[in-house]
């Protein structure tokens, strides 16, 4: 009985590997240099969909930045949206960090007194805690951690200017492949 529960695991999974090597080659042809497409931070919801990070080379054989992708699993297959640059709402919704960028959405226009924080979206994005600070580490990009709820935040900044802000989130999308958002330094969330 254990065997066929094995079998059936093991099963299982493969299915699933299979449907994310089919999405990724659904994705990887949206892209402009399909065979040079490197997924990153690659996660599975209870509903079957599918989150991450894609990126692809340029014709000049240069790395571009990563971007987000979610398939969402239907009857008749899987639903695909890439995000062009930086976020989208509806990827978020999905993939997590919706309630943290509406917030920062709403305080957009509002002064910065004490800077810009990039914050690391929580969930299944971010991973280990440990994790994500050490692969901050060693791409030379300083972070703190701070506590809100109980619940540990991994914070770039602050920064003095909103494009500074702004460039520093580009540089940690395009070299790691993490999600963050842009909210002002001290701002209630």
């Amino acid at each position: 009985m254990r065997k066929v529960a094995m079998v059936m695991a093991v099963l299982a999974l493969a299915g699933c590997e299979n449907e994310i090597e089919g999405v990724h080659k659904q994705i990887a042809e949206q892209l402009p240099n399909p065979k040079t497409a490197k997924f990153a931070n690659v996660r599975t919801d209870t509903q079957g969909d599918i989150c991450g990070q894609v990126r692809t080379k340029d014709d000049t054989g240069t790395f571009l930045p990563y971007r987000s992708y979610v398939a969402i699993k239907g009857t008749d297959g899987y639903e695909i949206l890439l995000a062009d640059k930086g976020s989208n709402l509806r990827i978020r919704e999905i993939c997590g960090g919706a309630d943290l960028q509406r917030r920062a959405d709403a305080l957009a226009d509002q002064p910065a007194p004490e800077g810009w924080d990039v914050e690391i979206v929580q969930g299944p994005n971010m991973g280990a805690l440990s994790d994500m600070t050490a692969r901050l580490i060693e791409k030379q990009i300083p972070s703190s951690v701070a506590y809100r709820d109980g619940k540990p935040v991994v914070l770039l900044g602050p920064f003095a200017t909103k494009a500074e802000a702004e460039s520093r989130q580009d540089d940690v999308m395009a070299r790691l492949g993490t999600d963050s958002v842009i909210i002002q330094h001290g701002a209630t969330r």
